[in-house]
C-alpha cells in the first residue's frame, strides 16, 4: 500500500476502524461533533476523496450510503512503518535517534528491553 492518508482522513479511518461497522455520514458527523464540528458537506468531501483513493468503499443499506475501510489499521500501520524506516539506514538507527531526541521514555525503553528479553513476544 503506497497511499498516504492525510491527518483529517486518518481521523475518519480511526473511527471506522474503532467502530468496526459500516457508518453513515450522520454517524461520522456525530463522532466529530465535539472535537471537529464537521458538517455534512465536509464529511461528504472527505469520504469522496477517500473513496477515490480506494481506502474506503460504500455499501448501501435501505438506500443509505455507509462507509467501510478497505485497509485495516494493521495494514496501514505496517505501510507507515515501512515508509518511515525507508528514510533511515536501519531500524536501529531510527531507535537510536528516538532515544537521543527524547522520544522514548525510560519506561518505553524498559518495556522494549523486556520485550526483546522475551524473544520478541508480548506477555
Amino acid at each position: 500500500m503506497g497511499i498516504r492518508i492525510p491527518e483529517a482522513e486518518l481521523e475518519i479511518m480511526r473511527v471506522l476502524w474503532r467502530e468496526q461497522r459500516p457508518m453513515k455520514v450522520t454517524d461520522l458527523i456525530e463522532a466529530f461533533k465535539d472535537t471537529r464540528g464537521w458538517n455534512k458537506s465536509t464529511i461528504h468531501t472527505f469520504v469522496a476523496r477517500m473513496r477515490e483513493k480506494g481506502i474506503i468503499e460504500t455499501t448501501e443499506r435501505y438506500g443509505v450510503a455507509r462507509y467501510v475501510p478497505c485497509v485495516t489499521e494493521d495494514e496501514y500501520t505496517l505501510a507507515e512503518e515501512k515508509a518511515v524506516l525507508s528514510k533511515f539506514s536501519s531500524a536501529k538507527a531510527l531507535a537510536l535517534a528516538m532515544v537521543r531526541n527524547g522520544h522514548l521514555t525510560d519506561a518505553d525503553i524498559e518495556e522494549l528491553r523486556e520485550y526483546f528479553k522475551a524473544g520478541g513476544h508480548t506477555k
